[in-house]
């Protein structure tokens, strides 16, 4: 190569790390002010938390200083709660189940072949026929469980 190639790959060179400088300089600039706004917001979460609070209020204190019987009983009152809810969406279900079962379409069966009219049939219509194909002792005592407790809700 002639001697004036080495002077244009050298300048390509300078003028590449030229521009990565300026690239690096423009974020790290970005990243300052990313930086800055961030502490900023921290900062406020700090001050905050250094106030005492309003008279009045009480500050509990962390859970792990209290005896277990604390624990245990906000576990128990989340349980209650927990269980308050399942109940009631139970409920709901049986109701909703109640009223599809009182409202159900009767099948007969009888559809023309090569026909496009629907036929529609309950849940409980497939569910008892699927049943019929696969009867136990076991699945015809949770049919009869199923339907002892949809009755209760009516």
């Amino acid at each position: 190569m002639p001697w004036w190639g080495w002077i244009i790959v050298a300048m390509v060179m300078l003028a590449a790390l030229a521009v990565g400088l300026v690239y690096a300089g423009i974020h790290a600039v970005r990243a300052a002010h990313s930086v800055a706004d961030t502490g900023k917001e921290v900062q406020h979460y700090l001050d905050a938390m250094r106030q005492s609070s309003p008279s009045g209020e009480h500050q509990e204190k962390p859970l792990f200083t209290q005896p277990l019987s604390t624990a245990s009983h906000r576990y128990s009152l989340a349980q209650t709660e927990v269980e308050r809810r399942r109940i009631t969406r139970h409920n709901r279900h049986a109701e909703r189940w109640s009223i599809w079962r009182h409202n159900r379409v009767p099948f007969t069966g009888n559809v023309p072949e090569g026909s496009n009219q629907a036929v529609s049939i309950s849940s409980n219509q497939a569910f008892d026929g699927i049943m019929a194909e696969t009867a136990t002792p076991a699945s015809d005592a949770h049919r009869e469980n199923i339907n002892r407790n949809t009755s209760k809700v009516d």
